[in-house]
Formats: C-alpha cells, structure tokens, sequence
C-alpha cells in the first residue's frame, strides 16, 4: 500500500480508504491475487487425469490420530473457504472445474 499511495500522491495523513486507492489504480488486493492463484492450481489439479503422481498425492490421505490442539489448516480447507466466499462448494466447483474456460471466467468474477 505504500507504493500505491506515492503512486496516488497522497499520505496516511490523508485518510483514504486502501480500497478507494486500490479501485481508482485499478489493481486487486494481494490476497485476491494469491486466492485467485490458488483457484489456478486447484482447477488445474482437478482437470489431471487420475495416473498422474501429482493427483495421486493430493488425493491420498495418511491415516493417523489426530494431534492435540487446534485443527491444523490444510490447503484443501483453505480452498475451501475461498469457493465459500466465492458462493459455490466443492463439488460444484469440480464440475465447473473440467471446463477451463468456464473455470477461468469463475475465477475472475
């Protein structure tokens, strides 16, 4: 945000929003970049066939107990969340997933 606001000439001083800054330089936050990103590879992975080594890992699943403590946070949880704030789930997504086209337009919206 810094170098956005010396692109824009203003200062922290001047009390404007990131997001009005953001929508007049036309740029995206860094964390809708890196959302989209991850939505990029999980479609990616969806669309591999099933003997690819890489598929065979993601869809593997050691079995063991669980640790103490909070839930770890997996990446599938977190793509999770992200097709929940996009207001679709995963199986819905995997569908729309084996269309690239249609995936990328989902992405980007």
């Amino acid at each position: 945000m810094k170098y956005l606001r010396r692109v824009k000439g203003v200062t922290k001083m001047d009390k404007i929003r990131k997001e009005t800054i953001r929508t007049e330089l036309e740029t995206e936050s860094i964390l809708e970049h890196i959302e989209t990103k991850q939505l990029r590879w999980w479609g990616h992975l969806q669309r591999m066939g099933d003997n690819i080594p890489v598929k065979q890992i993601w869809e593997s699943k050691v079995p063991r107990k669980r640790r103490r403590g909070r839930p770890q946070r997996t990446w599938e949880n977190t793509i999770e969340q992200i097709l929940m704030k996009r207001g679709t789930d995963c199986r819905e997504a995997k569908k729309l997933a084996l269309n690239k086209k249609e995936w990328i337009k989902f992405m980007f919206k």
